[in-house]
């Protein structure tokens, strides 16, 4: 999130140095510009324009232009986060295989191989 605060906020400063002219008589003014570049930013770091974060904010669900232009919905239910367990896994070096525990084996520690960290996901029943 720090990254992405701070590339918006550099890139704010560069858009604002000099504004860009359209075609004709008009001109753009830096606040455009730095909403273009924002924009950009934008949709380079999350895929959703400055709109879209403000509609799924407004609506509570994952709005997005890109998935729209690729023929998907616009907004869609947010998924729903799944609590996980963290299991620890031992496994030993044996003499064709490796052999895997769920706890340490205090008499093999010297065959200790390594271990190995799943996060298992806690289904309701």
């Amino acid at each position: 999130m720090s990254r992405f605060l701070f590339s918006c906020i550099a890139l704010l400063a560069l858009g604002a140095c000099k504004s860009i002219e359209a075609t004709g008589d008009a001109m753009v003014g830096p606040g455009l510009a730095s909403f273009v570049v924002l924009d950009a930013v934008s949709v380079i770091n999350t895929q959703k324009t400055v709109d879209d974060h403000l509609v799924s904010w407004v609506t509570g669900q994952d709005c997005s232009t890109i998935r729209a232009s690729k023929g998907d919905h616009y907004c869609v239910d947010k998924p729903q986060v799944v609590p996980l367990l963290q299991r620890v896994t031992y496994c030993y070096k044996s003499l064709a295989t490796m052999s895997c525990y769920d706890r340490p084996l205090d008499f093999d520690a010297a065959r200790l191989y390594g271990t190995r960290l799943d996060q298992i996901p806690i289904t309701a029943r």
